[in-house]
């Protein structure tokens, strides 16, 4: 791939999918193809991008299909793979088993897939890529070989584009969301319409819809994968089409008489301590490295940072030179423009 510097510095991480796309169909060939861009802790989609003009119903009904059904791990077993890669066919039991395959690839006349996780070097998978073909013509473990070559650049590129570029401060609050177990939106105050008119972008005009029902199935499979044991809320942390840091926290609802009914959802500004983690995995920040950066957001000076870590003020110079370096900056105040935080 070329261009690798300039991408990740790029506003938004469609044009990281979007020279993906363009690269995988001069090096390998295919009839269509999807890259999607992850939350890497929610393994929820949040940004997409299409080798042709993108159907955002068909978008929806395959983070729905991807996130709901048994298929759904498949970017976590790549992600866990040696190679991060895998094919399918038609007459692969994956194909004729899976309702991916069933309601929206077999309908298309798409007759071989070529799967890919996009792992960094730390095991963050930041994104997918899936390459179509019709016809007598499947993939080959060469072409296999040469999209896996190409997927930790690809990662690095989207966790930097993810975390890049400025950040202003969230207006507003938090605000409830009530989906039904489609992901159709039910009931919504003004203010959460507003915070989901603001994840939409020109380029991603159904983005939130997207979004909504991949959280939704996730949280409608995990709760019935739970049973007897509560499920666990699923957070999503996503860009605002401004540059705004927004969290989704989803739910399962259920009745006084313990039926499900739905699922509700938080949305509002996600703060530091929601977003910190997601700048460490794109960065490469270790635990002690993260605990330093929260020290000086809070305005601490390096002595009160090496009482409250019980670390040396020389042992604070040092982390905060290894973090300078990571985040190519030279100074406290220019670590804190780079990650933009605002605090109340």
């Amino acid at each position: 791939m070329t261009g690798r510097a300039s991408l990740a510095t790029r506003a938004g991480m469609e044009p990281v999918l979007e020279h993906a796309l363009a690269w995988l169909g001069r090096s390998v060939g295919y009839d269509a193809a999807r890259a999607l861009a992850y939350d890497p802790a929610a393994m929820i989609p949040v940004s997409f991008a299409a080798s042709d003009r993108l159907d955002w119903d068909a978008a929806a009904s395959a983070c729905w299909n991807r996130q709901a059904e048994t298929d759904s791990s498949h970017v976590r077993d790549l992600a866990r793979s040696k190679d991060h890669v895998g094919v399918v066919t038609a007459e692969s039991r994956p194909a004729t088993q899976t309702p991916c395959w069933q309601n929206l690839f077999l309908p298309g006349a798409w007759r071989h897939e070529l799967r890919a996780a996009a792992v960094d070097g730390h095991g963050h998978c930041w994104g997918s890529i899936a390459a179509f073909r019709s016809g007598p013509r499947p993939f080959r473990d060469r072409e296999a070989a040469t999209l896996g070559r190409e997927l930790h650049q690809i990662a690095a590129q989207l966790s930097r584009a993810m975390v890049a570029g400025p950040t202003p401060s969230p207006p507003g609050n938090a605000a409830s969301l009530w989906l039904g177990d489609n992901g159709e939106l039910l009931f919504a105050t003004a203010t959460g319409r507003d915070w989901l008119d603001r994840l939409q972008t020109p380029q991603m005009p159904h983005r939130a819809q997207a979004v909504l029902a991949a959280l939704t199935a996730r949280v409608t499979a995990s709760a019935a994968r739970s049973s007897p044991d509560p499920p666990l809320p699923v957070t999503v942390r996503i860009r605002s089409g401004e540059g705004q840091w927004v969290a989704l926290h989803g739910e399962r609802v259920r009745g006084p008489t313990g039926m499900a009914q739905g699922v509700s959802m938080v949305i509002g500004p996600a703060g530091p301590a929601t977003v910190l983690p997601l700048l460490a995995a794109a960065y490469g920040l270790t635990r002690r490295e993260r605990e330093v950066i929260s020290a000086v957001l809070t305005g601490l000076s390096t002595r009160q940072i090496s009482t409250r870590l019980q670390i040396t003020p020389y042992t604070v110079q040092d982390h905060l030179k290894a973090i300078f370096t990571k985040l190519g900056v030279t100074s406290r105040g220019e670590l804190a423009h780079q990650l933009a935080f605002q605090h109340s």
